[in-house]
């Protein structure tokens, strides 16, 4: 959402390893998303962890699962597969807050991304909600970071 694109990507794994970059894509939000999602960004910012959530993030999370549906679901018919091509969508939705952790304290974090939505679309696998576990779990929450850089780098 920052710079308004959807970022969609093709890559072959063994869930290790990344033994293959595919194609890529930067597809545009349309206006009427990224409206609403500055919106939900301001009163994400407004909440911060106390209370109950805005009812925006329902609104915006099911408009965000469905652009970034139609995006998967485009880029991977335009590189001439279908879904049933595509073993798992890794889905890791859109951070509107977070907290990092500190000492004694774990971190928050809420992303917007509707991975049974997703899969539902798409009628394939999809993994999601990445950086919330990564955050129960006493991490930064951004595991996927610091792999897909690697691959990048050992690629250059």
């Amino acid at each position: 959402v920052l710079d308004g694109n959807i970022d969609v990507a093709l890559i072959k794994t063994d869930g290790e390893r990344i033994a293959d970059f595919g194609t890529y894509t930067l597809a545009p939000y349309p206006q009427s998303i990224r409206t609403l999602l500055e919106e939900t960004l301001g009163q994400a910012r407004s909440w911060n962890f106390t209370g109950p959530e805005p009812a925006i993030f329902h609104e915006a999370e099911e408009a965000l699962t469905r652009a970034q549906s139609a995006a998967v679901k485009l880029l991977v018919e335009n590189y001439g597969l279908t879904m049933t091509d595509i073993g798992v969508v890794g889905f890791h939705g859109q951070t509107v807050l977070h907290r990092a952790p500190q000492a004694g304290r774990l971190g928050e974090t809420r992303q917007l991304g509707d991975g049974e939505l997703m899969h539902a679309i798409l009628g394939t696998k999809v993994a999601y909600d990445f950086r919330s576990a990564d955050m129960r779990a006493g991490g930064q929450g951004a595991p996927l970071s610091a792999a897909y850089h690697a691959a990048l780098l050992r690629e250059a």
